[in-house]
């Protein structure tokens, strides 16, 4: 069974339930020199241990969604290099249950703009970002140290229940 789900641009008010948006600021940079402008500490992350940091080339492919990955004692940076990039989310109902499964009725997809990117919250299900053309490249950034319920596993996804398959619509 599939459920379409619009995909919708990334804007802070839209994403406030599962993170922070990363995006080049409205107003003027507090630093500034010969050739180049700086806004620092535009987003936080709340980290205990080194953050580890990884790329992924993703490539086209259909726009289903049918299982998701959540981290719950961790939060998880994403930066669009190259190309625009959808990220699939989902709510979290409960950090402490290892046993949850992703809500297909809560799941939100955003198109991240290169140079754009989000924090998600501890315990966000998500997929693996997909392309909005043929290719693009993105940065991964979270913190390296055993999650609770143990995601480093080799498959640590987990499928929505009954088949569902969630189909995103440009």
């Amino acid at each position: 069974m599939h459920r379409p789900v619009k995909v919708e641009s990334l804007t802070s008010g839209a994403f406030q339930a599962y993170g922070k948006v990363i995006d080049l600021p409205d107003y003027a940079p507090p630093k500034t020199g010969e050739g180049w402008d700086c806004w620092n500490y535009i987003a936080m992350m709340d980290v205990s241990v080194p953050i580890g940091m990884g790329l992924v080339v993703t490539w086209s492919r259909g726009l289903d969604v049918d299982s998701m990955e959540r981290h719950v004692s961790r939060e998880e940076l994403l930066i669009a290099f190259d190309r625009e990039i959808i990220q699939p989310v989902a709510a979290c109902r409960d950090l402490q249950d290892p046993d949850e499964v992703p809500d297909p009725e809560t799941v939100r997809c955003f198109r991240i703009k290169p140079r754009q990117g989000i924090i998600l919250h501890r315990g966000i299900w998500h997929s693996p970002a997909y392309p909005a053309g043929d290719e693009a490249t993105y940065l991964f950034a979270i913190e390296k140290k055993p999650d609770a319920f143990g995601d480093e596993m080799i498959n640590p996804w987990v499928p929505f229940r009954n088949g569902i398959v969630i189909r995103m619509m440009m």
